[in-house]
């Protein structure tokens, strides 16, 4: 079968053995797999190891004994299993659980079939009805992160939000904003993520007015939170005049090559800042994102993602990182 690889810092298309799988397992024939934000980061740093593609929906092909699916059954499933007994897992962060990062499926989403563990068909696999869109299903992942990013800032109806960098999961953040009730205001440089934006909130190219945007639409008091899902540690640092008294500072994004923020101690201690981040979804966000596809309460296709067949591999990722594109989606088959 066909896969796209990591070696060395650098992806491409090779054949490989289609899995085996054993008692549990799934054989999954992948219909569509997203490109993520971390898997061009893999890529840009060379991250040794990097399993490319977690953003993905198929067809059971094989179903070990005693797997929770049939064959013919269409599901999503997500890449990452905690635990769910050690102290991370106790304390609601299982994406710190040791043995979160340590599962995967095989080879990865960008592939004609990937072997998916018995610990994913439990916990982390979803039934997808026909009713429901397989491309839109396989944004459950990205969502789900999202959701909890949200969760963790404890966004309520009424609070007023900004957002730095508008691509797929900036513009994700906004949707989910508008639908909790709080009012979301994006900045991006560039004027198409901004008038895109537009439907879930106002929208800025220009930090001066994205900040004077979070003053108005707050009443004076400034933002409630700000979140970064793309920019610079100098922006980062300039945002905290941005919030409102014990406003929250939410660092949702890799920074890459320079991650070093200079931060204000003073400003945080004396107006009691926040600044948090989010990694990655629990379990039960992902239930709940999932649901939330399912329903048609969150429509991923607002995304206007655009497929590529595996041998676009490298187009895709050009296209994503040349801002040419939000969101960009590799079909196997």
């Amino acid at each position: 079968m066909k896969a796209i690889l990591a070696r060395d810092g650098a992806a491409a298309l090779s054949e490989v053995p289609v899995p085996d799988i054993g008692d549990g397992e799934l054989l999954l024939a992948v219909e569509f797999c997203g490109l993520c934000g971390t898997d061009v980061m893999k890529l840009d740093t060379r991250a040794k190891g990097a399993v490319l593609g977690h953003e993905l929906v198929g067809r059971v092909a094989k179903a070990g004994a005693g797997a929770p699916f049939k064959e013919g059954e269409r599901i999503v499933v997500s890449h990452h299993v905690p635990c769910g007994a050690c102290h991370f897992c106790r304390k609601g962060q299982e994406s710190m659980c040791r043995q979160f990062k340590a599962t995967n499926i095989a080879p990865g989403g960008f592939a004609e079939f990937v072997r998916v563990p018995a610990p994913h068909a439990r916990h982390t696999a979803f039934r997808v009805p026909d009713s429901v869109d397989p491309l839109s299903a396989s944004q459950t992942e990205p969502l789900a992160c999202v959701l909890r990013n949200l969760k963790r800032l404890g966004v309520e109806r009424g609070d007023c939000v900004g957002v730095v960098g508008l691509g797929a999961i900036g513009q994700m953040t906004g949707q989910l904003l508008k639908r909790l009730g709080a009012t979301a205001v994006g900045l991006d440089l560039a004027p198409g993520r901004v008038g895109l934006f537009s439907r879930w909130g106002e929208a800025f190219a220009g930090a001066a007015e994205f900040a004077r945007a979070g003053q108005r639409l707050s009443d004076g008091r400034g933002f409630d939170a700000v979140v970064f899902s793309a920019g610079t540690p100098a922006l980062a640092e300039r945002s905290l005049e941005w919030l409102r008294d014990g406003g929250s500072l939410n660092i949702f994004a890799s920074f890459h090559p320079d991650p070093v923020l200079k931060l204000d101690l003073n400003q945080v201690y004396h107006r009691e800042l926040s600044v948090l981040s989010s990694y990655s979804p629990a379990l039960g966000d992902l239930r709940e994102a999932f649901d939330l596809i399912a329903s048609g309460a969150f429509d991923p296709r607002a995304l206007s993602p655009e497929t590529f067949p595996l041998g676009g591999f490298d187009a895709a990722v050009t296209a994503v990182k040349s801002r040419r594109i939000l969101k960009a989606v590799l079909a196997p088959r």
